[in-house]
Formats: C-alpha cells, sequence, structure tokens
C-alpha cells in the first residue's frame, strides 16, 4: 500500500455532485503486474468498487475549488472518466500532497523505483517520522526512509515531479494501517 485515506465517493446527478452515504476508503497501490492502482473500498463491506489503473500523466488528482474544501477529482487527461471524492476526515497531513493550488500526478512504477537525490538531504529520519506521526488522522502513509519529505519546496504551492517522486521511491512495503472509524 503506496497510500490510503477515508473518503467517500460522490456521482454525478445532472450537474450537481450528490454524495454516496457509504464509509470509504480510496486507496493506492501496486498491483501484482506492477502497476498503479487507484482503488475505492467500501468500508463497510471491505470491498473494493472502483479500480482505476494510472499510466504516466494519464491523470490527476485535485481539490475542486467551487466545494466545502473536502471535495477532490480524479480526472483522466486520455478521457472523459471523472470520479469525484469526499474527505470522510479532515486531515492537515494530506494537504501537504494536495492544497488549493497543487494537483498530484499519479505516475506508473518505472518512474516510482528511480533512486532520489540524497545529495541535497536535510532532514533527519526522527524529524520526517514526527512531523508524519503529528499529523496523522485520515491519511495512512507507510514508514518514510529518511528525508524523504526534506527537499519538498512549498505546501502552498504545486507539488513538484521531483518532490513527489523522492517521497513514493522511500516508500516501503508493510506501512501503516490503522482504522479510526
Amino acid at each position: 500500500m503506496m497510500l490510503e485515506f477515508r473518503a467517500g465517493k460522490m456521482h454525478l446527478e445532472g450537474k450537481r455532485v450528490v454524495p454516496d452515504t457509504r464509509k470509504g476508503l480510496v486507496r493506492i497501490d501496486r498491483g501484482e503486474e506492477g502497476l498503479i492502482h487507484f482503488q475505492w473500498l467500501d468500508r463497510t463491506l471491505n470491498a473494493v468498487e472502483d479500480d482505476q489503473i494510472i499510466f504516466p500523466e494519464e491523470a490527476v488528482f485535485e481539490k475542486v475549488g467551487q466545494a466545502s474544501g473536502r471535495v477532490y477529482i480524479l480526472k483522466f487527461n486520455t478521457d472523459d472518466r471523472k470520479f469525484f471524492f469526499w474527505m470522510q476526515h479532515v486531515c492537515s497531513a494530506f494537504s501537504g500532497f494536495i492544497n488549493d493550488d497543487s494537483f498530484l500526478y499519479l505516475y506508473m512504477p518505472e518512474i516510482l523505483e528511480e533512486e532520489p537525490d540524497t545529495s541535497a538531504l536535510q532532514t533527519s529520519e526522527e524529524m520526517v517520522e514526527d512531523d508524519i506521526s503529528s499529523r496523522a488522522g485520515n491519511i495512512v502513509l507507510p514508514n518514510l526512509g529518511s528525508g524523504s519529505m526534506s527537499d519538498v519546496t512549498s505546501s502552498s504551492g504545486p507539488v513538484r515531479l521531483e518532490d513527489l517522486q523522492r517521497i513514493l521511491s522511500n516508500i516501503e512495503p508493510g506501512g501503516i494501517n490503522s482504522d479510526l472509524l
């Protein structure tokens, strides 16, 4: 598991986006075939309902500006597929990845497996783990390696590809997993 957070899904009804009231979970994971999967699970049934395979620069996951601040969209650049999600628990840690002015690109495993540039690492492993654990809540992050978040430019600006690659390349299998609801 690369990334997991509690989120309900939403459906388009005409020009309105209507929430599905079920408890949900978004999971971004690498499948057995090595591809990146963006999944939505029904937490009550513990069943995967949506499973989208993401290829390089094919999709964008971003905050919807007109909404209450807790609505996000996964939209594909190659076709008209759009999936809406709403955060079921407010979490400031998630804003480090996505905020009003930035977005998260989802890439293939080959890019995620590149070695990070360790020459500019300035943050100790303890500081990274303390920062993540102090902001954990809705988002579940696996153990990040030393300095994996040290060279990120700004949480208020766009997420740079290099920063995202550095963070994701340090994710180890068997991450933290808790169920607060």
